[in-house]
């Protein structure tokens, strides 16, 4: 069998889905190959990046690593932005890149680049094949740091003349990698047990980590258990009900950014601090010095996360899943039989503080204006979906806050934040590959005319290939998040920021369902004809006309103030 045989055989061993991208003279081999395994679906994106984009959103949501290709030179390059998004965020990704022949490696060869030199600051692990019979023994290694220990992006380098050259198939041996798990020390383990029963006022800060490890249901036992009152990080928001009685909704320690309030008022009150799959970075902490007196247990897969950022007064080293399970056991044998449950007077303090919140917030989630107020469309989104049968995601820039802070997650990854990297764009191509991954599911995504502006072509992407996903235009025909940072440190002086298009007009002309809205009355009716588009298995695209600049929610600020 040739190379690129035996690297396809290994994909359809690991139960890869799909492969995403483009396909030239360096992976005319691989893209052959994959011709003799039809369930293993093609997508050809317009852009590489996308491409990159639909495996990053799949992995998100499925717990699977996500597969893309791009030729050498500049597919490579253009990959490489995903690739570094996936980085910053800790998704398993697989990029498979094309590469010029060993002969002329090094030799200056048209389209030839360090591919492992250039990747290796964004990638878990990257390699290349240098012969044919290796690519079991690639493959295998490149699955084990996909699947295990903290998870991340995979480059692999694929001479074009190794995935055309022939092996002995009697040499071809593949099995899929298993996921290995493991749990913290006993011994730390009952320190951070002992630590939260005798804490007076506890809070959970609950990152990415919890929805990566599927520990939600271990999440929600421990919160209850003891009554702690449960915050998130953006990229964590949905690994805990967001309508329980115990929901900070958005937070971070000792501030964040997005945070709510009432998340804000918890974290000044706590003395004991339990972060669970988080990495404390500047948007979740403001860089902010931690606070005397409060006790951190912090629960990280990687073991340079902890003490990284602040240091810790007790820190696990495991999977969220198990360690929680195993600090439930321990909490559970230091309290006395039948204690536990949600304290009423901790609900009645989260439940007013959340009340005041939304009463300062309710002039903008419903307001009338003309153009639209951002707030009141993701707002009548919410009210509008089903969310257990709902995934939403968001863009990079203004659309982020505007969709994140009231947008009430209620099962796991119903809402998919993100934003350490934030990839102007990235939205759509992800929101391909979580449809890919939950057909079952309304997927939608909330994008700002910036970003559409980079990567809008390949909605024909998802015509082509009926990927019914519906895409939430919010156009306000600027750079808008750029308009908010100058607005708020330039006063009032602009530059860079304009931008125009008939957007509705692009995705009409690539074949898909677009209408615009632009007053308030339209919202509802024009998303339940987008949905009804999606139900009927194809893309839809809702631009909405918004205000030219509203600010971000901020924790310590009031509505509508910079």
């Amino acid at each position: 069998m040739r190379g690129a045989d035996a690297l396809v055989k290994c994909l359809q061993a690991e139960g890869v889905r799909f492969v995403a991208g483009i396909t030239s003279g360096s992976t005319m081999e691989i893209s052959d190959a994959l011709l003799a395994a039809p369930e293993i679906k093609t997508i050809l994106t317009r852009h590489e990046r996308v491409a990159g984009d639909m495996a990053d959103g799949y992995a998100r949501v499925s717990g699977e690593p996500g597969v893309c290709l791009a030729v050498m030179g500049p597919g490579a390059s253009h990959i490489f932005a995903s690739t570094a998004q996936s980085f910053a965020d800790s998704v398993p990704v697989l990029a498979l890149l094309g590469q010029t022949t060993r002969a002329r490696l090094g030799a200056g060869a048209p389209q030839e680049m360090r591919l492992q030199e250039a990747f290796r600051t964004i990638t878990k692990w990257e390699a290349a094949v240098n012969l044919p019979r290796r690519v079991p023994e690639v493959m295998r290694r490149a699955f084990s740091q996909l699947r295990n220990g903290p998870p991340g992006p995979v480059m692999l380098e694929l001479p074009s003349d190794v995935m055309l050259e022939q092996f002995d198939d009697n040499l071809f041996s593949y099995q899929p990698v298993p996921r290995v798990r493991y749990r913290p020390e006993a011994a730390a383990t009952e320190a951070a047990a002992e630590l939260l029963v005798n804490a007076e006022r506890p809070l959970i800060y609950a990152g990415a980590g919890v929805l990566k490890a599927g520990a939600s249901p271990e999440l929600l036992r421990l919160a209850e258990l003891l009554s702690i009152p449960v915050m998130s990080t953006l990229p964590g928001k949905s690994g805990f009900p967001e309508n329980h009685p115990l929901s900070l909704g958005l937070g971070g320690f000792p501030v964040a950014q997005l945070g709510t309030p009432q998340s804000l008022q918890f974290s000044k009150a706590t003395d004991c601090l339990l972060a669970i799959g988080n990495s404390f970075g500047d948007q979740a902490t403001r860089v902010q010095k931690w606070p005397q007196g409060v006790k951190l247990i912090h629960i990280n897969s990687d073991y340079g996360r902890i003490n990284q950022q602040y240091p810790a007064d007790v820190g696990l080293v495991g999977d969220a899943k198990l360690a929680l399970a195993d600090l439930i056991a321990a909490v559970e044998d230091r309290l006395p039989k039948r204690q536990g449950g949600v304290k009423p007077e901790v609900a009645a303090a989260i439940a007013k503080a959340k009340a005041e919140w939304l009463a300062a917030w309710q002039p903008k989630l419903t307001a009338d204006e003309v153009p639209l107020n951002p707030f009141r469309i993701t707002w009548d989104f919410m009210h509008l979906v089903d969310r257990q049968r709902t995934i939403l995601t968001h863009d990079a820039g203004g659309v982020r806050g505007h969709s994140c802070h009231h947008y009430e997650a209620i099962i796991p990854n119903g809402f998919v934040g993100w934003g350490t990297q934030s990839e102007m764009g990235w939205s759509l191509g992800a929101a391909m590959g979580m449809k890919l991954a939950h057909p079952d599911k309304l997927v939608a995504h909330i994008i700002g005319d910036g970003s559409f502006g980079m990567v809008g072509l390949d909605f024909e992407t998802a015509v082509r290939h009926r990927i019914p996903i519906l895409t939430l235009l919010y156009n306000n025909s600027a750079m808008g998040i750029v308009m908010d940072i100058q607005r708020s440190g330039f006063g009032d002086r602009f530059t860079m920021v304009d931008l125009g298009g008939d957007y509705v007009a692009i995705a009409k002309a690539v074949g898909g369902h677009a209408e615009r809205v632009e007053t308030p009355d339209q919202i509802v009716p024009a998303l339940q004809r987008a949905i009804a588009v999606t139900e009927d298995g194809a893309p839809a695209l809702v631009e909405f006309v918004t205000k030219r600049l509203e600010p971000q929610p901020r924790p310590d600020k009031a509505p509508g103030t910079f």
